[in-house]
């Protein structure tokens, strides 16, 4: 809950399996956020243009695209929304420090906890809405 607005905060969750996505979310949920789970980058711009989340967490790899196309059609739009970049990593290319580079305002390494998940949202938000 946002208590400057009293209004429940969204986050859109941006991952191919399944199994991660509905823990995830169910966390996500328990912690008061709405959370939506999509698979893909088209349905994430879809979701991103219908909904407007306050936050997108993406994975890198997704099946079809990347998290990188997402990134960057979200910055090309001018949206200052945070976004924060999740991967396991590829061997010999360091992912999120060039999902950093394309915008994401926070990464996080595979495998990570729910809570910590939970805990770099907060810091986000906390950071967009004092202007940082």
């Amino acid at each position: 809950m946002d208590p400057t607005t009293e209004r429940t905060l969204r986050v859109l969750f941006v991952e191919d399996e399944a199994a991660i996505s509905s823990v995830m979310v169910r966390y996500l949920e328990a912690s008061g956020y709405a959370a939506e789970a999509v698979a893909s980058v088209d349905a994430a711009l879809k979701s991103f243009t219908a909904r407007k989340p306050d936050v997108i967490v993406t994975d890198i790899f997704l099946g079809g695209s990347d998290g990188f196309a997402l990134i960057e059609a979200i910055r090309a739009g001018d949206s200052e929304v945070p976004i924060i970049a999740i991967s396991g990593g590829r061997a010999g290319f360091n992912v999120l420090a060039q999902a950093a580079k394309l915008g994401a305002n926070a990464t996080i390494e595979k495998p990570f906890s729910a809570a910590f998940l939970v805990d770099t949202i907060y810091r986000c938000l906390e950071r967009s809405a004092s202007g940082g």
